[in-house]
């Protein structure tokens, strides 16, 4: 049984840590309180992980959790790998009663595929996609972006943006 309290959070870097920190930041500040964080990335990009693993906790101990983060890297554009990485999990949070919320913003597109693929049959709940309509703005912390420059899309909810 889904308990909708127990939310895993999956995310995907790629090249921009911003990206996904910020879309994390949004998210948060939502109310939307992950128990478990897992970031995946590809093998180019692991030299980034140990920043944004400690912006995440940052940004959560912010609003006074404190999630178990994971992480996972996978071969340079290797779909197989990912494919298998993110079923094992989906099936994990599914069977401990997780709902999984899946953030794309960042990822390249093997791994995006892959995700997206594997969540049809688990409770996935969210795909998360957070636009920037002003490529000015690409390196700075969320609250330092113009609201009104940022659209924050769940491909899973009722088809409109999430206004931040």
């Amino acid at each position: 049984m889904i308990n909708p309290r127990k939310i895993a959070y999956v995310t995907l870097l790629g090249r921009s840590e911003w990206a996904l920190v910020n879309t994390y930041y949004a998210v948060v500040s939502r109310n939307r309180k992950p128990r478990k964080v897992f970031i995946f990335t590809e093998e180019v990009y692991r030299k980034k992980l140990p920043k944004v693993v400690e912006a995440i906790k940052v940004i959560s101990q912010a609003y006074n959790f404190n999630p178990e983060i994971e992480t996972v890297v996978i071969p340079n554009n290797s779909f197989l790998e990912a494919d298998k990485k993110f079923k094992e999990l989906f099936q994990r949070l599914a069977e401990e009663g997780y709902t999984i919320g899946l953030d794309i913003t960042s990822g390249r597109k093997a791994l995006a595929t892959a995700a997206v693929v594997q969540i049809r049959d688990f409770p996935v709940d969210r795909i998360i996609y957070m636009a920037l309509l002003d490529m000015d703005f690409p390196d700075r912390p969320y609250m330092m972006i113009p609201k009104h420059m940022q659209r924050l899309k769940n491909f899973l909810g009722d088809g409109n943006v999430v206004e931040l």
